[in-house]
């Protein structure tokens, strides 16, 4: 009798149990049918009416069993709807379950691939994205809210692209290949102390740039130890922003910088600056008349070697200063 009521008791078990991942599955298959074309659809439709511009989106994919989401193809119009402000290839997220304990996302993994943004300043302070800018600016009824609490881990972007038309001195300067990585950034209460290396990578009309980084950004310190290095940074697509009243007006230099920078917020905060900087190829010449000038400074390299530089507390430790082929 006895071994009767056990056998049943555990068909039944069995049974419930069998229903269950029979419902888990089913549910699984539905969310994986019916989520995606459901995303596809809001996303374009709430970005389309939040930024004004025709937004669109080439795939979704979401996997429920493992919340992971892939959007591919986003592209944001520009204002005439004829070209392309944004584009993004792929973002790939993979969200954890605590997300939902901790009504905060917690992400194991955020990857945008490939982004892509042009802008164009039209003159007079204008740009063609002010539509857009002004659409986002909170209501001045809107009460101000807290800071949103979240926890990313393995943040990296690649491949970035930034075109930057400004019509009003005739430049366009371009970014290519923006590398960023973040292997961890919360504001979590439990996470405020995990140290995170961040590092930024790319080359701006030629130039490259790299730099990394070790910092604790949402601890009461926020210690903060960086590096710095820019080989190479001609300073000619930027000499067309000098003010044209100015007497004086540099007409070459190469910048080359490999700085080391070390923060610590404190009751007395703390900043110090390590490493080298030299500006190299330098020709600066004053006006001597309507369209006429005369050089006034040039020289072959001017190179710094800081031991220990802190502009807070007003010390300056330098190594040595090294000025090669002046002429005045």
């Amino acid at each position: 009798m006895n071994t009767t009521f056990v056998s049943l008791s555990q068909s039944r078990w069995a049974r419930r149990l069998l229903w269950a991942v029979l419902a888990l599955l089913l549910l699984w298959g539905l969310s994986w049918l019916a989520v995606p074309p459901l995303l596809k659809w809001q996303l374009e439709k709430q970005a389309s009416a939040t930024l004004g511009r025709k937004v669109t989106v080439e795939r979704v994919d979401f996997r429920p069993w493992s919340l992971e989401l892939t959007v591919e193809g986003l592209r944001v119009a520009t204002a005439d709807g004829e070209g392309e402000q944004f584009s993004l290839a792929r973002l790939y997220a993979d969200a954890e379950l605590q997300s939902v304990f901790r009504l905060a996302p917690v992400v194991d993994a955020l990857v945008l691939e490939h982004p892509r943004l042009q802008l164009r300043h039209l003159a007079e302070g204008r740009y063609d994205i002010d539509d857009v800018l002004q659409r986002l600016q909170p209501k001045d009824n809107e009460p101000p809210s807290d800071p949103a609490q979240f926890a990313l881990f393995n943040i990296s972007l690649s491949g970035g692209e930034l075109t930057f038309v400004d019509d009003s001195v005739g430049a366009t300067h371009q970014l290519q290949g923006l590398e960023i990585g973040v292997p961890f950034l919360s504001n979590l209460p439990s996470r405020r102390d995990i140290v995170t290396q961040p590092r930024v990578a790319f080359v701006l009309n030629g130039s490259a740039f790299d730099s990394s980084a070790s910092t604790t950004p949402f601890a009461q310190t926020r210690n903060t130890d960086a590096s710095v290095e820019v080989p190479e940074l001609d300073l000619a697509p930027y000499l067309p922003y000098w003010p044209a009243a100015w007497p004086i007006k540099p007409e070459a230099g190469v910048l080359h910088t490999a700085l080391k920078l070390d923060f610590e917020q404190t009751d007395t905060p703390r900043l110090s600056l390590s490493g080298s900087a030299a500006v190299s190829g330098l020709r600066v010449v004053e006006r001597v008349g309507p369209s006429e000038t005369a050089e006034l400074v040039a020289w072959e390299r001017l190179g710094i070697t800081l031991n220990r530089v802190e502009p807070l507390a007003g010390r300056v430790d330098l190594a040595a200063i090294e000025l090669k082929a002046p002429s005045v």
